[in-house]
């Protein structure tokens, strides 16, 4: 599956650009279908017995989700403004995360407001836009403007 997904990933340019035609996208939920199909056959539905209801293993939950979130799965491939990662996302909260380890935030509008502000500097940072002279246009109630792509 990881090296299907990477040949997906490389066949949309670097993730710049989607799969384009209902067939290109056939033959590749096809492939996808393919994979899962014989990951099933090597992860059949052999619960593990403990008491009370009945586990699978790790690799068959994974394939459940896997066949059940399929369209998830391929939507960076299909839709343009998918991306392939999640990594600005977590980028966004890996500050707040180690905000909280160095200090405690006293009360929840403290939390409201550094969380506000951290919205707006990564949103300006997406933009690439001066965050300084943003922060002013606010301050001088400017209006902010930014063409989105």
């Amino acid at each position: 599956m990881h090296d299907f997904l990477m040949e997906l990933y490389h066949q949309t340019a670097q993730g710049t650009k989607s799969i384009n035609g209902m067939e290109n996208r056939a033959i590749w939920r096809a492939k996808y279908a393919q994979i899962c199909q014989q990951a099933a056959k090597e992860e059949p539905y052999n619960a593990i017995k403990t008491r009370g209801k009945p586990k699978q293993s790790k690799g068959r939950n994974l394939l459940d989700r896997l066949i059940k979130h399929q369209e998830a799965v391929l939507a960076f491939a299909f839709v343009e403004i998918v991306p392939f990662t999640n990594n600005l996302a977590e980028q966004a909260l890996r500050n707040v995360k180690i905000k909280q380890k160095i200090a405690v935030f006293r009360t929840q509008r403290g939390a409201e407001i550094y969380a506000r502000i951290q919205g707006f500097v990564n949103t300006v940072k997406k933009h690439a836009k001066n965050v300084f002279q943003e922060l002013l246009k606010v301050n001088t109630n400017q209006a902010i403007c930014w063409k989105t792509t």
